[in-house]
């Protein structure tokens, strides 16, 4: 079916490096010069990162690893920007089949950093009540080949064209979606490093079987389309060993509804990740 050829009505922030020595730990430099940081928001537990579309901006798009493709653009922004829609494609989450239009964006600019001739979904990032403006979303694919640290504590987001050493025992290799092997006490598990959930640690209930822990008095309501279901708050005594990190008496929250154990930005955004898109390599200190 041809798609009609209409068009929406019209209606790099750097910051200086700020790199201390043990930062670079298991860091080894390939020889390019790209090296640029921009400001990183930490908004709800959720990262914001300055991002221009052909040229104009900056504007508001959130960090997502759990998210395919190179970004995704909020509605209000394509319609503003007159965005000519150049096709749809069906999109299936669950049980769920959405049709989602495709726009083209000329170019899409993190600092120096950018891509081209692009055709992105469109979706609705912008919930009442959401207390900063969402333009769009920056999926897993958009930084492939480069590293990127994300430095939680000091707000801040670097891209460059350096490598993590296997070498280093904190370095770990990562599966597709930016899954990672750890330890909870004697047991070997996968956790999935998601930047996009607003969640700190959240656990299957069927995976803390052999695991000390004791529940809290605080629970969390979801709220999902098709569903709804309570989160328990946990204290797991056992230690967690996962890359750089060893924690103890660590806050989990856990349900038979979760699927996978994830780490999310709640607990990430005080710590320093490094994601070597690369050679697929990641490390948390």
């Amino acid at each position: 079916m041809k798609v009609p050829d209409i068009t929406f009505d019209a209606v790099s922030i750097f910051a200086p490096l700020r790199l201390l020595s043990f930062l670079l730990i298991g860091y080894a430099g390939s020889g390019q010069s790209l090296r640029q940081s921009v400001q990183l928001t930490v908004q709800d537990n959720l990262l914001y990162i300055p991002v221009r579309v052909n040229g104009l901006g900056p504007y508001n798009f959130r960090l997502d690893s759990g998210n395919s493709g190179i970004a995704h653009i909020d509605r209000r922004l394509a319609k503003v920007l007159g965005l000519k829609i150049i096709g749809f494609q069906q999109n299936t989450a669950g049980t769920q089949v959405k049709r989602e239009l495709l726009v083209a964006v000329g170019q899409l600019s993190v600092g120096k950093l950018d891509h081209s001739a692009l055709q992105l979904t469109v979706g609705d990032y912008n919930p009442i009540g959401n207390p900063i403006p969402t333009d769009g979303t920056i999926g897993q694919n958009f930084f492939d080949g480069y590293l990127v640290m994300m430095d939680g504590p000091n707000r801040q987001w670097l891209v460059t064209k350096d490598t993590l050493s296997r070498q280093v025992k904190e370095v770990l290799r990562y599966s597709n979606d930016f899954v990672i092997l750890g330890r909870v006490g004697t047991k070997e598990l996968a956790f999935t490093v998601d930047v996009g959930s607003n969640h700190p640690f959240l656990f299957p209930k069927s995976s803390l079987a052999g695991i000390r822990y004791t529940d809290t008095a605080n629970q969390q309501v979801v709220t999902l389309p098709n569903t709804s279901f309570v989160l328990q708050e946990a204290v797991i005594q056992d230690e967690i060993v996962l890359s750089g990190l060893r924690l103890t008496d660590q806050k989990v929250y856990y349900s038979d509804k979760v699927h996978q154990i994830s780490v999310g930005t709640a607990f990430l955004k005080d710590h320093v990740v490094r994601f070597d898109q690369r050679r697929k390599l990641i490390r948390i200190d």
